[in-house]
């Protein structure tokens, strides 16, 4: 897929929430970007949709390559909850390219967690509770996917079961300083005056709107 300007804040930002998106600043001049696109549309192609292939021509979006300070060519930029999380210049070996994309693609419960996340955040929060839980089921250590079912728990109301599941993390996050657990953990008490259990349920509220590109802009240095 190619993007430009008009079309990368859906295509690469927005895409990313959902999966995880390899940028390529390439030009029809470029040697090396000859022989890296090939190898990478292969790799999409065997990825079946864990991650999304993107390409920038950079002599039709100078002002696109100037934002990433896309200085030479074939330079990818891999993007993940909608911010570049990694990148490489030039052309890396097959077994390079691969190591790269594996650290951008959750594997096990960190796969799950995603998809909860992207369940949550369509509405599917029955969905979510439950890949949340199969999260934890392959690592029951995983306090930050916890502290995730504890805090829906409140939201739907289910306050004796977040009770419990806040009892099952590890005293490394409720004996420290972490501020995320201080703040689920007060509003989890505040929470036990009504503690009643609703079934998850679908929500009807609509997403947030993301910014356009020029506010977006500062999130996306990548160094």
């Amino acid at each position: 897929m190619e993007t430009t300007l008009a079309t990368f804040e859906n295509d690469v930002i927005s895409a990313s929430m959902l999966t995880p998106v390899l940028v390529d600043f390439w030009a029809p001049w470029c040697g090396p970007c000859k022989t890296l696109g090939p190898m990478l549309e292969k790799l999409e192609a065997e990825g079946a949709g864990k991650w999304k292939l993107v390409k920038v021509n950079v002599d039709e979006n100078q002002e696109l390559a100037g934002h990433f300070q896309v200085r030479s060519i074939p330079h990818v930029v891999a993007f993940a909850d909608g911010r570049p999380v990694d990148q490489f210049i030039g052309v890396l070996p097959e077994g390079q390219l691969r190591a790269f994309i594996d650290r951008l693609v959750p594997d096990g419960p960190e796969a799950e967690r995603r998809d909860a996340h992207n369940a949550w955040a369509t509405g599917n929060r029955k969905e979510a509770i439950d890949r949340i839980k199969a999260a934890l089921a392959l690592d029951p250590g995983y306090d930050d996917a916890r502290m995730d079912l504890i805090e829906w728990l409140i939201v739907e109301r289910c306050i004796d079961e977040a009770k419990e599941e806040d009892k099952l993390l590890l005293p490394k996050t409720t004996q420290g300083i972490d501020a995320r657990y201080n703040a689920i953990k007060t509003e989890l008490d505040a929470a036990m005056q009504q503690p009643i259990c609703r079934p998850p349920t679908r929500s009807t509220r609509r997403s947030k709107r993301i910014p356009t590109i020029s506010k977006r802009a500062s999130r996306w240095q990548t160094g």
